[in-house]
Order: structure tokens, then C-alpha cells, then sequence
């Protein structure tokens, strides 16, 4: 009986490993047909890209044939398969190797690609045993091939329709082919989902329809709806891994570290996008310095630009930024939270109270209902935003189509802080128009508020009015009001006859507020910001430096930091051993956070601008500046963006990305201290 069930194992076994290297060696097969279509290489077998000569012919016919013999041949156990899937792949590989001196990206890649397939194939996997021991089934091994034929069909989707490889229409059919196999491996799984009627099921089905139904219409956005399908797919079947189950474990136990990585990959991704010449006007793929440098501005929602956004991107380029913006305003953590309730798949206290600690909330079985309440009043907020600035733009003389695109897109860079904008001198075109400025304003300010300050106002505003008011809310929406107040008075008093002069009297007052709102965290300006006193530069760097408050779109040390280490300066004063806000105490490991971030950030920010210094030409204001604003991911310039190399570049990526991770992140990564049970004896130290 044991021995009967280990060979019904061992069966399974045997058969999940068939399923894969099948799948490997479709795969590889895909890869290297690309690679005869992309590889330019005259003079040899291969001729020019783009072309296909008599021996290219030969060769592809000889890859499709040898795929198909081995794939089956390894899937029915043939004896054979054990040296000719191996013989196949090692030929594969060295097809390529006279290509290797004419095109080595290409040529690289397809030899690379064909040598790893060669050393996993045949190998068998380890058995890991579930709950009660079980092996791993055929369901298994078809999840595993599914996945990596999944993930082939989107490297070469991405090659093909995005950087263009190739634009040989034996492309496009290798791509479309190589997408029917991946979801056609996956359908049991998709049938699965769509009876039990899962979302993720129901999204497939309705994406691959669609993509059936532009097949006929524009195989360029059949292929592009198949793409969204697999990543669909490929995300789905990977969260059935046990591989997906510790990561994730691993990162709800650090939220910190989830709130890195995830950043991170958005960047990642919005680099690789915008890198395909249909992003640029241009026809050409960008720098990758620059699109990183892009990337990393929209989703870290700063603003600052080293590429004329209105000219240099395509329509193409500026939907990718605002997907950016507005994944990175929301923050990744928290609309993937949303994305996993909406899927049914509840993680539990764990991912609850890391949604409490990202949004920095008192009550982390609360988190679930912020984060749904966050994305559902984003898109309310941003969709009001957007009708009102659509109809001044149309006001402007524009078109109804071009004023509803640029609305959307306004309404999206104000509310998530961002700055980007679709017109070359930002907002000056609105500089006397007090409807398209206060809804702008109102939009900047709503989305700084933070996501808590929304959901305590709602809960007032719908007459839910036993839920009063906490600290943080109080705290935020005072300390607020005086900057955004404080910051006007200050622009009109320094600029009244600076950048503010030639203006009435009601423009000036309505620029100086916008200058005061935006400035913190957007980005945005109507005035000229070179023209401004060497005085206000000093006010800018204060306020921006203090940026938006906590759960908020913007960046900065948060305005409830500067409350409480303000609030530490009277009760030192008065000796009092505990700081208090409106009657209420501060607990002491607060003000610990707050002077850890206080002093993390002006060390980054030291840091930042003396590698400036040291590597760019320009004033130290303008650098300091600079600096500044991508650290608080504000988004304007004294004119030192474009004046960056390309160390510069990097050095303000850097600065734009651990703005926006924020310094208690960073200080929570270089040091996870536990708390110890040894006291040592005081010891006065004489300070100040």
C-alpha cells in the first residue's frame, strides 16, 4: 500500500516535470524565432534586421519542427526526448554564436535564454510536501508551465510591441501564437475562476474577448489587451505559490520593506514603458537615464522634469505618466490592499495593521475600510476636479475632446501632488482665472490632507457625528491652515513688487494663496520662480521641507512632525516631562519618530546637495533648491534640472525616491532594533 502510493507520487511527479520543460522548450523555441526576425547581422546566414533570407527561412522552419517533435516527445515520456530536447536547445544556442560579434543584445539574449533552458531542463523538482504530505500534483506542474510560457509570451509582447525588436509582421504572429499557447495552457485555471465566478476569472474571460474582437479591427491593441490579460493571468497563478504566500508573510511582518519594493517595481515598470519609442515624439526610445529620471517622478509625484513633458512625450508617454502618478499618489501598498479585498483574499490582522502602520493609523483592524474608502474618494474627488478644470480649459479655447483629456490629467498630477503638467509653462495660463486656481488648490490640498483627515471629515459631513475629531486630524487641519495662511501673508509681503508686480490686487492675493499651497508638495507655479527674492527662496525651502501631512499624497517631513517638535520647545521650557497638544500628551516614543525623521531627512538632504555641489555646475541656492524639491517631492526648479548631467540625474532619482519613501522607511530598514531589558546608570550631558 506505502509502496503503491509512492509510485502514484513519483507518477505525478514525473508528469508536472513533462508539463514544464515542455513549456520550456515551446519558450525557448519563441525566443529564438525573435531573435531570427530581430538579429541584424549582414553578411552572415541571418542578413540585416528586419530582413529574413533563404537560410533565416530554413532555420525557423527547423525551430518550429524540432519544438513541436520535442515538446510532444517529452510530454508522451519518449526515451528519445532525453537527448533530443537537450540537442534541440544546445543547436539553438549555437545558431546564434557568429551573431554574437554583429549584435551581441540580440544574439546575447537568445544564446543566454537557450543555455538556461538547457540546465533546467530534465532537472527534477524537489517534492514539497503540503499539509498532509501530498506531492505535487498535475495541476501543479500545468500552473508551472502555464507561469513561464505566461511570462515568455510577455518579455516577447514587451520586445515586440514595445521597444520593436522587430517589425517584421512574422513578429506580431510569433507574438499572437505564443499568447494563444500561454492562455490556452492556463484555460483550466481561467474555467476554474469564471465558475466560481472570481473576479480575476471574469477579468480574463472579458479581456481575451476583447482581444478576439480587435483582432480583426488593430492587431496592435489586440496584442496590448493580451498583454494586460497575461499579467493578469501570470499574477493570479502565482499567488497560488507557496513561494507568493512567504514573500508576501515576509513583507507584512515589514511594512517598510513593502513599501521599498513596491516603489521600486512601479518604477521599474514605468521606466521600461516609457522607454518605448511610442512613448517619445521623437520615434526613438528615450535615454534610459531619462526615463528612469521620469519614471521616477511621476511615481514618486514630484514633478520635476528633465524632458518637456508636453512635447516630448506622445499621448502614448503621458497615459503611462499619469498611471504613475496616480499609483504612486495613492500608494502602491494601500491600492494593492484594495486589489487583494476586491479579489476576495483577506490577509488577515497582519495585513491589516501593515495597512495601519503605511497609513499611520491608531487602529489597524480599521485599515481595511481606509483603504477602500481612499481609492473610492480619490476617484470622486479627482473625477469633480476634473469636469470644473475640463470646462476652463475648454473656456481657454480648447476643444471639448482636448479640454476633457487635459481636465483628467490635471485633476489627477493636483490631487496626487504631483506637478506634471500638460503645457510647457505649467499653470500660467490660469493665472487670473480664480475658478481653475481654487479648484486646482482645493485639489492639491485635499489629496496633502491624508486619507484619515478625508474619512474623519466624511464621517462628520454624512452625520455620523459620534466619531469626533482625533488628535492627528486636529493637528493636521491646524497646523495646515497656518502654513497654507501663514505662506500667502509671506509671499505677498516679499513679492508684492517681485513676481507678484503688474498684477491687480485680487490676482496678486489668488497667486500668492496658489504659490503658498503649491509649493509645499505640487509643483505647480503661475509666476515666474527665478524671478522670486533670494528672501522667499529661504521661505520655499522651509515650507518645502515641511511638506504634506502623514497618509497624504505629498512628501516632506509631515506637517505633524513639525507640530510635535514644536510642541517639544515649550514643555522643555517649562520642565515638563511629557509634550502636550491640545490637552492631550505626546507619548514620548512619538517624539523620538519625529526627531528620527527630522534628522534622517536633513542628513539625506546634506548628503544630496553636497554630492550636487561636488558634480554639477550652479549656484548653491539653485542645487539647494534642487535638492530640496526632490526630496520633498515638490517639483520645482530654479533651473537646475536642466542643466543635470547624467550623475546629476541619478543623484536627484535617488533624492526623489527616498522622498518619497519618506525617512522613517529608510530608518526602519537601516536599523529593525529591538527593545532591551538592560539599563544602564544616567548621565547628565551639558547640550546647546
Amino acid at each position: 500500500m506505502i509502496r503503491a502510493r509512492k509510485d502514484r507520487r513519483q507518477v505525478r511527479r514525473i508528469k508536472a516535470r513533462r508539463q514544464l520543460d515542455a513549456a520550456r522548450i515551446a519558450a525557448a523555441a519563441a525566443v529564438t524565432l525573435l531573435g531570427l526576425l530581430a538579429v541584424d547581422a549582414p553578411g552572415t546566414y541571418f542578413g540585416s534586421a528586419q530582413e529574413m533570407t533563404r537560410a533565416g527561412v530554413l532555420a525557423g522552419t527547423a525551430v518550429v519542427a524540432a519544438a513541436i517533435l520535442c515538446a510532444l516527445a517529452r510530454l508522451a515520456g519518449w526515451p528519445a526526448s532525453r537527448w533530443l530536447a537537450p540537442m534541440m536547445l544546445a543547436g539553438q544556442a549555437g545558431l546564434f554564436l557568429p551573431a554574437l560579434v554583429h549584435d551581441p543584445a540580440v544574439a546575447g539574449a537568445v544564446v543566454g535564454w537557450n543555455l538556461w533552458a538547457l540546465l533546467r531542463l530534465g532537472s527534477l523538482p524537489a517534492v514539497r510536501p503540503g499539509p498532509a504530505g501530498a506531492a505535487e500534483t498535475p495541476r501543479d506542474g500545468l500552473d508551472r508551465a502555464a507561469r513561464h510560457l505566461l511570462a515568455t509570451s510577455l518579455v516577447v509582447l514587451v520586445s515586440v510591441g514595445g521597444f520593436e525588436v522587430s517589425e517584421h509582421p512574422l513578429a506580431l504572429a510569433l507574438a499572437a501564437a505564443l499568447s494563444a499557447l500561454a492562455v490556452g495552457v492556463a484555460l483550466p485555471f481561467v474555467v476554474e475562476r469564471v465558475r466560481a465566478l472570481r473576479p480575476d476569472g471574469l477579468t480574463v474571460a472579458t479581456l481575451v474577448a476583447a482581444a478576439l474582437a480587435a483582432s480583426a479591427w488593430r492587431p496592435g491593441v489586440a496584442l496590448a489587451i493580451a498583454g494586460v490579460c497575461q499579467t493578469v493571468l501570470l499574477v493570479s497563478l502565482a499567488a497560488r505559490t507557496s513561494l507568493f504566500d512567504d514573500l508576501l508573510n515576509h513583507f507584512l511582518e515589514r511594512p517598510a520593506q513593502l513599501v521599498l519594493v513596491s516603489f521600486a517595481l512601479l518604477i521599474a515598470a514605468g521606466t521600461v514603458a516609457l522607454g518605448f519609442p511610442a512613448a517619445a515624439a521623437s520615434g526613438r526610445p528615450l535615454h534610459p537615464t531619462d526615463a528612469l529620471f521620469t519614471a521616477t517622478s511621476a511615481s514618486c509625484v514630484t514633478g520635476l522634469i528633465v524632458l518637456d513633458t508636453p512635447h516630448d512625450f506622445t499621448t502614448f508617454g503621458h497615459v503611462v505618466i499619469l498611471l504613475l502618478i496616480q499609483l504612486g499618489g495613492l500608494n502602491i501598498m494601500a491600492l494593492s490592499t484594495f486589489a487583494v479585498m476586491v479579489f476576495g483574499r483577506r490577509r488577515g490582522v497582519r495585513a491589516a495593521g501593515a495597512l495601519g502602520e503605511l497609513l499611520d493609523l491608531p487602529v489597524g483592524r480599521s485599515a481595511f475600510r481606509v483603504a477602500a474608502f481612499l481609492v473610492l474618494s480619490t476617484l470622486a474627488i479627482e473625477t469633480i476636479g476634473a469636469a470644473v478644470l475640463a470646462q476652463r480649459f475648454h473656456a481657454a479655447g480648447l476643444a471639448w475632446g482636448e479640454a476633457a483629456w487635459r481636465g483628467a490629467f490635471h485633476a489627477v498630477s493636483a490631487f496626487c501632488n504631483a506637478g506634471f503638467s500638460l503645457q510647457s509653462d505649467s499653470l500660467v495660463m490660469f493665472a487670473s482665472d480664480p475658478v481653475a486656481l481654487v479648484t486646482t488648490g482645493m485639489l492639491i490640498v485635499l489629496g496633502g490632507l491624508g486619507f484619515a483627515v478625508l474619512a474623519a471629515a466624511w464621517y462628520r459631513l454624512t452625520g455620523r457625528r459620534h466619531h469626533a475629531f482625533s488628535l492627528q486630524v486636529r493637528l493636521v487641519l491646524a497646523v495646515t491652515a497656518v502654513l497654507i495662511v501663514g505662506g500667502t501673508a509671506a509671499w505677498l509681503l516679499l513679492e508684492w513688487n517681485a513676481s507678484l508686480a503688474g498684477m491687480p490686487a485680487f490676482d496678486r492675493l489668488l497667486n500668492a494663496l496658489f504659490a503658498s499651497i503649491t509649493l509645499r508638495t505640487a509643483g505647480f507655479n503661475t509666476l515666474d520662480m527665478t524671478a522670486v527674492r533670494p528672501v522667499t527662496i529661504l521661505l520655499m525651502l522651509g515650507l518645502m521641507f515641511v511638506g504634506a501631512s502623514p497618509g497624504g499624497t505629498g512628501g516632506g517631513i509631515k506637517t505633524t512632525t513639525v507640530a510635535v517638535l514644536l510642541g517639544a520647545i515649550p514643555a522643555l521650557a517649562r520642565n515638563q516631562p511629557r509634550v502636550t497638544i491640545f490637552r492631550r500628551h505626546v507619548p514620548l516614543e512619538t517624539v523620538f519618530r519625529c526627531t528620527a525623521i527630522a534628522v534622517v531627512a536633513a542628513l539625506i538632504l546634506g548628503v544630496g546637495t553636497a554630492l550636487l555641489l561636488a558634480t554639477q555646475t550652479g549656484e548653491f541656492a539653485e542645487l539647494l533648491f534642487e535638492a530640496t524639491s526632490a526630496f520633498g517631492t515638490v517639483g520645482l526648479s530654479l533651473g537646475a534640472t536642466a542643466r543635470l548631467d547624467i550623475v546629476g540625474k541619478l543623484i536627484v532619482t535617488a533624492l526623489m525616491f527616498l522622498g518619497r519613501v519618506g525617512p522613517l522607511t529608510i530608518a526602519l530598514l537601516l536599523a529593525r532594533g529591538t527593545a532591551t531589558r538592560i539599563s544602564f546608570p544616567e548621565a547628565r550631558i551639558m547640550v546647546g
